[in-house]
């Protein structure tokens, strides 16, 4: 007996021992600088990213690694102690409720400086957007008063990838702008039709008789059938 009862927390001591590990190594590599560094840059520069890169995974390694042993603690005494099982539950829910509204708006923060200091392929521009999910989102909509560039036009784009639906008439006022550039116009298009609800169909269908009244601007419509074809999110 007391042979068997060493086996199974071996077993059990094994199983958590091993899903430790890999959460640590599954944000180890997901804030690993390299994802936002390609190419040399300064040392000031440099270090920044480095410093948010580590502060990220520090906080998203420590909130993963209660959650998962939570649920691994309840799995554990599901079928023994159902009263254990539910506050440990409801306890990891109340972790996470209350990490996500500490610890989002700085996430988003910092995931946004890496945004503006990166150094990588314009394919990739999206990644540390991608990582960071909606809390960078207040950021990138900020990004649109900002004067044109590339990493604007990357930020709209990103608005309609997470679906930031308070954007819809800031991205709605640029497209119809003219005086904006077509391929800013053609990433505010894309984010709308992104987004996706009732209020963006509505505004693309005004923006397409609009276009259809005063004659297509063959540039800009070509602009958007590209980043339609070229649509990997």
């Amino acid at each position: 007996m007391l042979v068997s009862a060493l086996k199974k927390y071996f077993l059990i001591g094994f199983i958590y021992l091993f899903v430790n590990i890999l959460i640590f190594i599954f944000w180890w590599v997901v804030t690993d600088p390299g994802n936002y560094v390609w190419n040399v840059i300064d040392d000031k520069k440099a270090h920044l990213i480095i410093s948010i890169c580590n502060k990220i995974f520090f906080i998203r390694y420590y909130i993963s690694l209660v959650i998962i042993n939570c649920l691994l603690a309840a799995m554990l005494f599901v079928e023994t102690k159902r009263i254990l099982t539910g506050c440990i539950v409801l306890f990891a829910l109340m972790f996470y409720v209350v990490s996500r509204f500490l610890f989002d708006p700085f996430i988003g923060k910092n995931y946004y400086t890496i945004f503006e200091n990166q150094i990588v392929s314009k394919n990739f521009f999206l990644e540390p957007v991608l990582d960071a999910g909606k809390s960078i989102c207040p950021f990138l909509f900020e990004k649109l008063y900002d004067k044109p560039s590339f990493p604007r036009e990357q930020a709209a784009r990103g608005l309609g990838v997470l679906a930031y639906k308070p954007a819809c008439n800031k991205l709605n006022i640029i497209l119809n702008d003219t005086t904006e550039s077509i391929y800013m116009r053609a990433e505010c298009y894309y984010a709308l039709k992104k987004i996706n609800t009732k209020e963006t169909y509505v505004l693309l269908e005004d923006f397409s008789v609009h276009q259809n009244n005063k004659g297509l601007d063959s540039a800009l419509v070509d602009r958007i059938d590209f980043l339609e074809i070229q649509d990997v999110y």
